[in-house]
């Protein structure tokens, strides 16, 4: 083993990357003080946690690409989920500016044949949220969870987008009626209630009641909660009754909890 110095010239982010793309290769998550150790076996050198940083990203660039490639490369990928999944549905939202000889990404949304078709075996719940995609852009993940007779997750559909607004969701919603949802009513959509999400439910008309019922997550319900009622046993007694799955021991909670705090 040849043991070099943190800053010796020849310990460069080539020769770094290198020791640290097989580990790349095998766990998609490998951990900055796994680089640092990796390192240290091979070079007997103990790098910073800074330098492990930029040579693991380096790494993974050469193994997977950059985000610029990926991007690139997203149509190809759609296409190839298509070819290989036949009648999955794909939607995308591209704008043109002057000047611009590139279609510049706004939405795409993605739904697998089987998932459509094994909707109707849920139950009649569907949960939808949004999560942030860190990096170099700052994209968001919407999600639907819906649930089936196993009580097990389904999710039927994924959308990648620019920004999590009214209209990105109401595209979204749209596409989830027309595509997944289709003729089924009467079901309970579980949102956060953001702002984006309750404009596009209030002016879609598909969505309103009696098709769809818009109720609260319950995890965002408590979170809400506890910002405003500090009392321990109230937010486990919120969290019970929000959950229970009998009628009578609904109410038994709300008892309770009137009796905690009228």
């Amino acid at each position: 083993m040849d043991t070099f110095s943190e800053n010796h010239f020849n310990l460069n982010v080539d020769l770094i990357s290198l020791v640290l793309i097989p580990h790349i290769e095998a766990s998609i998550r490998y951990k900055i003080k796994e680089c640092i150790t990796s390192v240290h076996q091979e070079y007997g050198c103990t790098i910073s946690k800074r330098k492990a940083f930029l040579r693991c990203k380096r790494a993974f660039e050469i193994v997977y690409g950059n985000w610029d490639k990926s991007f690139a490369s997203l149509p190809k990928y759609m296409a190839a989920l298509q070819h290989f999944n036949p009648e999955t549905i794909i939607e995308w939202k591209l704008e043109r500016s002057p000047g611009i000889p590139e279609h510049i990404f706004r939405y795409v949304f993605w739904a697998f044949k089987p998932v459509i078709d094994d909707f109707v075996h849920c139950r009649p719940v569907i949960s939808i949220d949004a999560t942030h995609v860190y990096e170099k852009y700052d994209i968001k993940l919407l999600i639907v969870v819906a649930v089936d007779v196993n009580g097990g997750i389904f999710p039927p559909v994924f959308a990648i987008c620019d920004n999590e607004s009214q209209e990105t969701w109401t595209l979204y919603l749209n596409h989830l009626k027309e595509h997944v949802v289709r003729q089924r009513s009467g079901i309970c959509l579980i949102s956060d209630r953001h702002g984006s999400i309750l404009s596009s439910v209030q002016n879609l008309h598909a969505w309103q009641e009696p098709y769809f019922y818009h109720r609260y997550c319950v995890r965002h319900l408590k979170a809400n909660f506890q910002k405003t009622h500090p009392n321990k046993d109230l937010h486990d007694l919120i969290w019970m009754a929000a959950t229970d799955h009998q009628v009578c021991k609904f109410k038994n909670r709300m008892v309770l909890i009137r009796q905690e705090d009228k």
